[in-house]
């Protein structure tokens, strides 16, 4: 059993380990990919303004932009074409260190850039200034060209403004949220304009899955464990039964991988066969001892019919008395000496019919003495007869009335029944009734 405990425990300790692993695991990959798709969202946002700022013609050139810039075209697009580009743009991410997008119409690239992961330093607050606060360009077309983004989102600010301010702001709303305020003259209220954060899976989220799912491992495993540990237990009852009725050793095909079993069976094997020895002495010592009273109570029975020769009448009836108490004293010790033979097997039973009325009033006479002060009600019909050892079960019946009469008020009362598979006797007396 301790084999099994320790197997229990040993699975819980590499369950725990294997969780702590696979979220360790969980976590670096998680912020590793999270952190590729939030500088692949700041170069998308890179490449929109840097697209607008060039399309649009507000600026030739875009050094503040992480993007190499290829336009194919000197010549100025309509502003409806604009939009339309920023938002059928294509971006593809070439490996692990580089990007490339392309803004086309009809097949055809207008607008081309590339750009290298490596060590980025985004300026998004001067793109946006260069873009929001360009002359160029009015304030719905400015508002159009956010819009048609779709790495930034754009909202009223509805909060007050702690000061007055113009043009472009850095603030942030929280530890996971930043964006930029910008206020124009045109404009009723100041924009809030932030990046737009795509649907994703949640950290948390992940490595609650993985603890989940380590933890129904580990409940699986500890399952297993406890089935089989019941199925040893049932076993064990079984063992347990088996050699309580006698049988030693353990049952063939009993599955017994660690020795436990054996080693249970040899305990029970030890512990019956200690018992069986104390039994077996118990009993030749019983034996020895009623044979050994034999020859007393025999020297007895003797004496007392040659004193009984020599006194007088008086004293012939407690010489007769006694010569009764040494009777049921040899009565006692022929029981006790087949009770020894029934434990042993030894007896030997001889059957034969009787008549069980004539048995009771057999008994009933021997023991007029002992019975004159009750009244013996007997309901057997003569006819009734039984197999069985006249002696033995003489000697049952008899007990049994005995007993009865030690706690009987004034009745015993004899019946007999039977039917086709057995027959039954019953004494019963009108004593004080015990419960347990």
């Amino acid at each position: 059993m301790r084999e099994e405990i320790w197997r229990l425990y040993r699975h819980l300790i590499l369950s725990i380990f294997a969780i702590v692993v696979c979220c360790f695991v969980a976590i670096e990959f998680a912020q590793n990919k999270f952190s590729d798709l939030k500088t692949e969202q700041l170069f998308n946002v890179d490449a929109e303004i840097s697209a607008a700022l060039l399309l649009s013609g507000v600026a030739k050139q875009v050094p503040e932009s992480q993007f190499d810039w290829n336009l194919s075209s000197a010549a100025l697009l309509p502003f409806s074409n604009i939009s339309s580009l920023i938002k059928t743009k294509e971006w593809l991410a070439s490996d692990e260190a580089s990007y490339s997008v392309s803004f086309q119409q009809s097949a055809t690239p207008i607008l081309t850039g590339s750009a290298f992961a490596s060590n980025p330093v985004f300026q998004l607050k001067t793109l946006l200034e260069r873009l929001l606060l360009a002359t160029q360009l009015e304030y719905s077309e400015k508002v159009s060209l956010i819009e048609s983004m779709s790495s930034l989102s754009m909202s009223q600010y509805d909060s007050q403004s702690s000061a007055a301010f113009s043009g472009v702001v850095l603030v942030q709303k929280s530890s996971q949220e930043y964006g930029f305020l910008w206020d124009e003259e045109n404009a009723e209220r100041p924009s809030y304009i932030t990046i737009t954060n795509e649907e994703r899976v949640s950290l948390a989220l992940i490595v609650v899955v993985i603890i989940s799912v380590g933890v129904a491992i580990m409940l699986l495993l500890i399952w297993r464990e406890l089935i089989a540990l019941d199925v040893k237990r049932k076993t064990f009852e079984s063992i347990t039964r088996q050699i309580a009725r006698g049988r030693s050793g353990l049952p063939q095909g009993v599955p017994d991988n660690n020795g436990t079993l054996k080693e249970l069976a040899y305990s029970f094997d030890s512990m019956s066969s200690h018992i069986e020895r104390l039994l077996k002495v118990q009993r030749e010592m019983i034996n020895a001892i009623s044979h050994e009273l034999r020859t007393p109570i025999a020297r007895l029975r003797f004496g007392l019919e040659m004193v009984k020769d020599e006194v007088d009448d008086d004293v012939v009836l407690t010489i007769e008395a006694l010569e009764g108490d040494v009777e049921e004293l040899n009565t006692l010790v022929d029981e006790v000496l087949t009770y020894g033979k029934l434990e042993g097997g030894s007896l030997e039973l001889n059957f034969k019919e009787l008549s069980i009325s004539q048995l009771i009033d057999e008994i009933l006479q021997h023991n007029h003495l002992l019975l004159q002060h009750l009244t013996v009600n007997v309901s057997i019909d003569p006819a009734d007869i039984v197999e069985a050892d006249e002696h033995h079960i003489s000697r049952a019946l008899q007990n049994l009335i005995l007993n009865a009469s030690k706690y009987a008020a004034s009745t015993i009362t004899v019946s007999f029944s039977q039917d086709s598979e057995r027959w039954q006797l019953d004494i019963e007396d009108d004593g004080p009734e015990y419960s347990l």
